[in-house]
């Protein structure tokens, strides 16, 4: 038996990166997935890995930062699924850029994605747990979330914000034993870390594994542990 047999988890962002291993690393402890994102041909390729592991797998194709759109995603889940157990937003972006440079469309849309985005699906989605008395909720901020840099303005500021709004919820869900968490990554392989560090050394970067790992043990402990945050950090970067 797997460690999360019988449970229902949405993964947004769940095409690639961090989110596809999120989704693959619960769906290999018997979770039914529903891998969530803008590209279709990604997400279907995750649903189709996570049933050969024996469990179902829904994709949807959804743009986080539509609220209808993110309406319509929970109710095609609750309608094939009856419940929903996690809810990991991952959806995200980063543009960096310094102060003077940054663009208003780009600002506009890291806070749609990282922040917006997230606040629709978690809304959504704790109605949900609220009337199962339990799940949930993890949320992918960010080392930057933590500390400013250069260039990091506009990202920094919608981590942080994940950061904020993980507490609110986190006081609220636990009236009715929603767990909520906030994992805080340092440097990742990812496709999206690539396309703004092209110098970093891939050797000194971890991996999407190793966060689907932490993300995981999460969601498995007993509910008389509450783990509000956890730091992730590459031992060599």
């Amino acid at each position: 038996m797997g460690k999360l047999d019988g449970k229902v988890a949405i993964v947004t962002g769940g095409g690639r990166g961090i989110g596809r291993a999120i989704a693959l690393a619960f769906a290999s402890e018997g979770a039914d997935i529903v891998p969530a994102a803008r590209t279709l041909s990604e997400i279907e390729n995750v649903a189709k890995e996570a049933r050969s592991m024996g469990v179902r797998a829904l994709p949807i194709q959804v743009d986080v930062t539509d609220e209808d759109q993110v309406e319509a995603m929970v109710g095609k889940v609750i309608d094939e699924f009856g419940r929903v157990d996690i809810l990991v937003n991952n959806a995200g972006t980063a543009i960096h850029n310094r102060v003077v440079d940054i663009k208003t469309e780009d600002w506009k849309r890291m806070m749609d994605l990282n922040l917006t985005g997230m606040f629709f699906c978690t809304r959504a989605v704790m109605r949900w747990m609220e009337r199962q008395k339990g799940g949930h909720i993890i949320n992918i901020s960010s080392m930057a979330g933590k500390h400013g840099s250069k260039r990091y303005a506009a990202y920094s500021t919608t981590k942080f914000g994940v950061m904020g709004f993980t507490e609110c919820v986190a006081r609220e869900g636990l009236e009715n034993n929603i767990f909520v968490s906030v994992i805080c990554p340092g440097p990742v392989a990812t496709r999206l870390r690539a396309s703004n560090h092209p110098n970093d050394d891939p050797e000194k970067l971890m991996l999407p594994e190793d966060i689907a790992d932490v993300a995981l043990f999460l969601v498995t402990r007993p509910d008389r542990v509450y783990i509000p945050e956890v730091q992730v950090i590459a031992a060599k970067f």
